[in-house]
């Protein structure tokens, strides 16, 4: 926690400590609901004693605290108390219930009474998702700060609840979220409120307000970029004061500097988007929101963590210049170097890897296994070490390793410190392999410095054709050149005067030196270097790894551990298919390329939740074991509710024990996702990945669906309770090996049913049009050349249509309020093995989902009497003016002029 976050705990502790009651109000990721926890948490401090001193020998109070998030189901029967349904023995009882409230209140009364000296916070999170009026009723007069006196009110249920002094509530408000009731003031103005404005001073006390280059990509930069989009581009009614604006800023909350450039990528940049087209920023603001796209996709950074840092373990640390011109024996300079470029971070450990560790021109040494020569380099896999031979010696010292990946290195021994080779241009060439002077620190260390540098500065050459403004990496990289050539020329001019020992030795003394010297080398990261009277901030810059865009989600949601996630995009881009390849490839290893088959994810579905044993298909055919994945699906609709997702009461059938008649049994039992949550929790499942499918996630009203759950999709593991019993616990805990995949159609008019307060809790991956798909289409499937080269050309006509139909997404033709990556038809549409398939889905998928968007006014193209062209033709489709049931000759002739003509 930050100096200035510890300064706003302590302010608010003070202030709940004698007011009682506290409304954190703030916009999206300000941390409202994590600062309420410290300071519960903090209000333990003997100092906060407005309720009382604590006795001699008494450090801290004790606290007991409860969360309650609010949602738009929520009453006064769930907070309260009233008359609760529960089902027992097959049937329903009604019974009074202490519920929350009054429950924690009777606990704390009990408290004071016996002056255990302990406080009892209630946190109701998002209040303004419920009508929160209704739901405290007529215990709203109670909730008044009275000092140390005892106040009491009646309930409408006759109960009489007395509130004592140790009893507070903190209460949080998304200001981004629309109330479902206007500002209840008798609410308000007995709290006392507070509101955090997005600072990233919370996240880092250093944090500058500063404008930085386009290069700059720490999460303050970042940070500092979004708010200036959201401040410039904001629309004019949102304008109408300081506070208004606030609201729209995004927090501070979401630029964790974990795994930066992917939490721009799938969730700010959706966030912003979503902006633009609820008309909250103009739209102007695409073109910003793209320059940063070009930040989070560019093939080389200077965020640190694509340095892959996670790849290389030392065993040797914190070597200093000192250490390594002092340390001489055998291969501790060697083993120093290495751990010295590692520390310092300008290289990723996979370039360490490449270029050093495993690099002939570093380093070859020949072994034999069996009758098998194999290659060593400068570290081998210490089980293999004992391959490596030099008569009797082994060339490797076991005992000094470095871990790779998990595994135990060696790094080559037998360096004479007294051995030194005479200086050769040829060790300056790309292909010269080390092999001959393998056994020389001088070489050796030389080799892994000229990789050292020509590594970095090829990253800093590549780094700067995307970014050529860069003038640090640019001076940065002159910089590295010009020491690196000095280094060269000194050690050409290192010279034992004879060839002894001991003129030997000081040669490599010398060359320790001169490595000693080099500042790039021995400056951290963050450190200024002078340069051409200029100072120069030391960075790496790394490579982005690109990996399978299946093998990007799962890394994603387990870097930001946010393990929701949505597919979006238009009608017929493949998301629910693609959930299902998402499935595939992690079921099969996330370390190949491989996926499992149709009927072997068919065989991982859960279909039992109640027993272990056969749980699934999968689990039937191998008893004992347990699979990498398991997963379901549900699909939601308008009507879909809390009670089919979480939890509720299930209504069956029954027949006697007679046989002659039945009778109707009442369950409350967990339903698709208490489910899933309860079996991934189980300990047999820990290694297993558990995924709910859950296709369409607009077409619902989230905040209903997942009710309190909410809470719990940010704080996994946490208990979270509902308003319903099972197996004698009302609460669910979301565990961290269950996943959520939504799919959403973009051009569904349901989409602003995820408000924003939602959105931040899942990432969103985008699925777009996709012409390669439609070109490579079922190549791969087929054989014979012959049934290829047919297939290629009805996938060259299916390519000409998808083009055709995509120039009616253009700006020109599309209405303004719509986004053509929202709306475009994708390329399932066009997935076909026939030209006659092609026509089919012409005239009964794509024209008549081009005239509903027409009839939507999507459009706004004008009617052409003109039949000359295809493209006039298609216009006419779209708008009616041609009945494409009654025209058949017509459509049939613009459909086949278009397959028809060149491409342009």
């Amino acid at each position: 926690m930050t100096h200035t976050a510890k300064l706003l705990v302590s302010k608010l502790c003070s202030i709940i400590d004698k007011n009682k009651y506290l409304l954190i109000e703030g916009g999206i990721a300000t941390g409202k609901t994590y600062i309420a926890k410290q300071v519960v948490a903090s209000c333990s401090n003997a100092k906060y004693d407005n309720q009382g001193k604590l006795p001699p020998g008494k450090a801290e109070y004790y606290i007991h605290s409860e969360i309650v998030s609010i949602h738009p189901s929520y009453s006064y029967d769930d907070f309260i108390c009233g008359i609760s349904m529960q089902t027992e023995n097959d049937g329903i009882s009604f019974e009074y219930q202490d519920k929350i409230f009054l429950s924690m209140v009777k606990m704390a009364n009990d408290s004071w009474v016996k002056k255990e000296n302990k406080k009892y916070f209630l946190i109701l999170d998002d209040i303004n998702r419920g009508f929160i009026s209704g739901i405290l009723g007529d215990v709203l007069t109670l909730i008044e700060p009275h000092g140390n006196e005892n106040y009491f009110v009646n309930t409408r249920d006759g109960i009489k609840i007395l509130l004592t002094p140790n009893i507070y509530i903190i209460a949080t408000k998304n200001t981004m979220i629309e109330s479902l009731e206007q500002t209840h003031y008798a609410f308000a103005r007995r709290f006392y409120s507070i509101t955090i404005e997005s600072d990233y001073k919370y996240m880092d006390d250093a944090a500058s307000a500063m404008t930085t280059a386009t290069t700059d990509v720490s999460p303050n930069a970042l940070y500092n970029r979004v708010k200036r989009i959201v401040n410039d581009n904001l629309s004019y009614r949102f304008r109408v004061s300081e506070s208004e604006k606030n609201r729209y800023i995004l927090g501070h909350g979401l630029f964790q500097e974990r795994d930066i450039l992917s939490r721009i990528k799938y969730q700010i940049i959706p966030l912003l988007m979503q902006y633009v087209k609820e008309g909250i920023l103009e739209k102007s603001a695409t073109s910003d929101i793209n320059i940063l796209k070009k930040i989070v996709i560019s093939k080389y950074t200077k965020d640190y963590s694509f340095s892959e840092s996670n790849l290389i373990e030392l065993k040797v640390k914190s070597v200093d210049k000192s250490k390594f011109e002092n340390e001489a024996v055998t291969h501790r300079p060697l083993i120093n170097l290495v751990s010295r470029i590692k520390e310092q971070g300008l290289l990723s450990d996979t370039d360490i890897e490449d270029a050093i560790l495993f690099n002939s021109n570093v380093l070859l040494r020949i072994g034999i296994n069996g009758a098998t020569k194999i290659n060593g380099y400068l570290f081998v896999k210490k089980a293999d070490s004992s391959l490596y031979l030099l008569g009797n010696r082994n060339l490797y010292k076991s005992a000094d390793v470095i871990k790779i990946e998990g595994e135990d290195y060696s790094i080559a021994g037998e360096m004479q410190p007294k051995e030194y080779n005479r200086w050769s241009e040829d060790i300056l060439k790309d292909d010269y392999v080390n092999e001959k002077n393998s056994t020389s620190p001088n070489t050796v260390l030389f080799l892994i410095l000229k990789n050292y540098y020509q590594r970095f500065v090829k990253n800093c050459k590549l780094y700067l054709e995307e970014w050529p403004t860069d003038n640090n990496i640019a001076l940065l990289r002159m910089f590295a050149l010009e020491e690196w050539n000095g280094f060269v020329e000194k050690n050409r001019s290192i010279i034992p005067s004879s060839g002894n020992a001991d003129d030997n030795a000081a040669a490599n003394k010398e060359v320790r030196e001169a490595i000693g010297s080099l500042q790039l080398l021995w400056a951290n990261r963050g450190e200024l270097l002078s340069f051409g009277g200029q100072n120069i901030k030391v960075e790496g810059v790394y490579k982005v790894i690109t990996n399978t865009k299946y093998k990007e989600y799962i890394d994603t949601m387990t870097k930001l551990n946010i393990h929701q996630m949505i597919m979006q995009g238009p009608p017929g881009t493949s998301k629910t298919f693609s959930t299902r390849g998402m499935l595939k490839y992690i079921g099969k290893g996330l370390d190949n390329d491989e996926f499992l088959t149709n009927e072997e994810l068919n065989a991982l579905q859960i279909i039992n939740y109640d027993d272990v044993s056969e749980m699934t298909e999968w689990n039937k055919t191998n008893p004992g074991k347990q699979p990498t994945i398991a997963w379901d699906i549900v699909q939601f609709h308008p009507s879909y509710g809390y009670e089919d997702f979480v939890r509720g009461i299930e209504v069956s059938t029954i027949k006697n024990t007679s046989g002659t008649g039945s009778y109707i049994s009442y369950d409350t039992v967990n339903k698709i996702l208490g489910k899933m949550a309860s079996v991934a929790s189980k300990e047999e499942h820990k290694n297993t990945k558990f995924f709910l499918i859950i296709d369409e996630i607009n077409r619902a009203n989230l905040a209903t669906v997942f009710g309190e759950l909410i809470y719990g999709l940010e704080y996994r593991k946490e208990g979270v309770s509902t308003p319903y019993t099972v197996d004698k616990s009302n609460k669910i805990s979301l565990p961290d090996n269950l996943y959520l995949i939504g799919t959403m159609n973009t051009a569904d008019k349901s989409i602003g049913g995820i408000d924003y307060a939602i959105r931040r809790r899942f990432l969103f991956f985008s699925l777009l049009p996709d012409d390669i798909a439609i070109k490579e289409f079922n190549l791969e499937s087929l054989t014979m050349q012959s049934e290829i080269d047919t297939q290629k050309e009805i996938n060259e006509k299916a390519l000409k249509l998808f083009n055709k139909v995509s120039r009616l997404f253009d700006s020109v033709n599309l209405n303004s309020e719509y986004f053509k990556e929202d709306v475009q038809i994708g390329h399932t549409y066009f997935l076909v093995d026939s030209e006659e398939q092609l026509y089919l889905r012409f005239k009964y998928q794509i024209v008549p989902i081009l005239r509903e968007y027409h009839k939507d006014g999507m459009f706004q193209f004008e009617e052409s009497e003109s039949t000359g062209d295809s493209l006039s033709g298609l216009l006419n489709c779209i708008s009616g003016r041609i009945n494409i049931n009654n025209d058949e000759n017509t459509v049939k002739q613009i459909f086949d002029d278009i397959i028809a003509e060149a491409v342009s």
